[in-house]
């Protein structure tokens, strides 16, 4: 079968499979919708208490979850075929956490309230951008530039150490602020509102949009270092500008999500096995894979209990950390 018809089956799969995870996800949570009350909804009919939630609350955190883990996907996508190594994330090269690193310093100099809130994701996003360049600096040698090894290396330390920082700034937290900042860093999709998607957005548009005119040059990435110079690629540049993008999605990401890490690393690899290489088909499904993993994460955090819900981000290291472990294990 060819790749391409590979991907229209998948990407009918998917879609059918976040369409079932929608719908699952509108009826469950502390309040349970049945389903002829949902239908009703749906049809015009309904109540106006059960339409305020699904309209203002459990929609918005689909349309999120979906927009995210497209993101989170391509982002590793972009990490891995650049750096060409499966185990590059968004969360490994540490341009999560210094996204959270970022925002805990927001935090902690003014607190929660609403109208510092709308300055998280601009905040997290200014996060992500300064640990990708001081990646880049870390990382580039005067001579030999900068390798996917000593690149994924570097990311992988300064993540660990604005780890460490984020850890000890909770110190310096109060009761309220400490609760909102773990349930961030579990990847608890805080930003269910209909304001935080559509600024995040055209952010990810405009990102996504970027990487598809960019499918050539990714491409030649595919084929090693080498055979990428010889067909004229300028690597430092496209590197950095590449990286930039996957930095940008991820930023914006964990700024109205939290601290989700794996998706950027299980659906590249996913999507690989299944079309090949060729990134016009394995973007594309990366991110298909991407929204369905983290949609159907979230629904099974409402399903799990009935009192609280579970972080998405949680569930998804739960399967995450092992598909790591095996991608060390398989070498």
């Amino acid at each position: 079968m060819s790749p391409n018809r590979r991907l229209i089956i998948w990407s009918l799969l998917l879609t059918a499979s976040m369409l079932g995870l929608a719908i699952l996800n509108l009826s469950t949570g502390t309040m349970t919708i049945s389903w002829p009350a949902l239908l009703g909804i749906l049809t015009g009919r309904g109540n106006a208490t059960d339409m305020l939630v699904l309209v203002n609350f459990r929609l918005p955190r689909i349309v999120l979850a979906i927009m995210v883990g497209w993101a989170l996907a391509l982002s590793g996508n972009v990490l891995q075929t650049v750096t060409n190594n499966p185990m590059a994330d968004p969360s490994l090269l540490g341009i999560n956490n210094g996204a959270g690193l970022a925002v805990m310093l927001l935090i902690i100099g003014a607190g929660t309230n609403a109208s510092l809130t709308l300055s998280l994701p601009i905040v997290a996003l200014a996060g992500a951008w300064l640990s990708t360049a001081l990646i880049f600096l870390l990382a580039n040698q005067r001579q030999r530039g900068i390798s996917s090894k000593r690149l994924l290396l570097v990311g992988v330390a300064l993540s660990g150490c604005f780890s460490a920082l984020m850890v000890l700034m909770t110190l310096k937290l109060s009761p309220d602020n400490y609760q909102f900042v773990m349930n961030w860093l579990a990847g608890s999709l805080w930003g269910t509102d209909w304001s935080y998607i559509g600024w995040a957005l055209p952010w990810l548009a405009v990102g996504s949009g970027i990487l598809f005119i960019q499918l050539p040059v990714l491409d030649a990435f595919t084929l090693g270092t080498t055979t990428a110079q010889t067909l004229g690629i300028n690597l430092k540049r496209q590197q950095l500008g590449l990286i930039s993008m996957a930095a940008m999605l991820a930023g914006v990401s964990v700024a109205i999500s939290g601290g989700i890490s794996f998706i950027g690393l299980i659906t590249p690899n996913l999507a690989r096995r299944i079309v090949g290489s060729r990134q016009r088909y394995q973007l594309p499904l990366a991110g298909l894979l991407g929204s369905t993993l983290l949609l159907a994460a979230d629904t099974l955090g409402k399903l799990i209990t009935t009192t609280t819900e579970l972080p998405a981000g949680v569930l998804v290291a739960l399967i995450g950390a092992p598909y790591f472990i095996y991608l060390l294990v398989r070498g």
